[in-house]
């Protein structure tokens, strides 16, 4: 019995010494979660692609990264008339992927890039100069970013809030109505609790 007032006394002081500013930092499996970018690759070397990502990361600073490169839309514009499919592999306790952890389709690409982007969706193309208020697609060119940040997502879009945390390659697919793959981009990622350090 004498224990428990001992404890109960350090809990009074720990309450009185201005422990309002405590923070609680829960260890749960999923909740709100910030993006660590590793990595960006293309996963189709096909040269006659319609669309050609050629993305790198740049670090601007120890909490900021950019994303820099281009996007290359050969013959045809990048509309709705495309197919979008994205798919999350989680990686697991052992180091290997699990496919489908996460899948996504839709009919429209251009209209679901839009959707998933929210408003930072002007910011996006803006940074590869290109003005959405004009068309509902971007049409046959080369679009260059010298810098797109990446380090504040999901704030800004309508990614979902909370998220299982864990490290996922995330591969985006763009097909035609036939099927038939047309470009292809994929990210690693971390996805961490909000107050956890790189």
């Amino acid at each position: 019995m004498k224990y428990f007032f001992i404890i109960f006394a350090e809990f009074m002081i720990l309450v009185d010494s201005g422990a309002k500013e405590f923070k609680v930092f829960p260890n749960l499996p999923l909740g709100e979660y910030r993006v660590n970018v590793i990595a960006t690759q293309q996963c189709n070397a096909n040269p006659n692609s319609s669309l050609r990502f050629n993305f790198f990361l740049f670090k601007t600073s120890r909490t900021t990264t950019e994303l820099r490169g281009n996007i290359t839309v050969n013959n045809k514009a990048f509309d709705d008339s495309l197919l979008f499919r994205g798919n999350l592999a989680v990686k697991d306790k052992i180091g290997g992927w699990q496919n489908n952890a996460y899948v996504y389709n839709s009919p429209e690409a251009y209209s679901s890039l839009k959707k998933l982007f929210g408003p930072e969706f002007p910011f996006f193309l803006n940074s590869f100069g290109v003005n959405d208020t004009i068309h509902n697609s971007i049409p046959p060119g080369i679009y260059t970013t010298k810098g797109y940040d990446i380090s504040k997502f999901p704030a800004n879009t309508n990614l979902p809030k909370q998220i299982f945390y864990g490290t996922y390659k995330s591969k985006v697919i763009y097909l035609d109505k036939n099927g038939n793959d047309v470009g292809c981009f994929s990210f690693t990622v971390e996805i961490k609790r909000p107050w956890e350090i790189e």
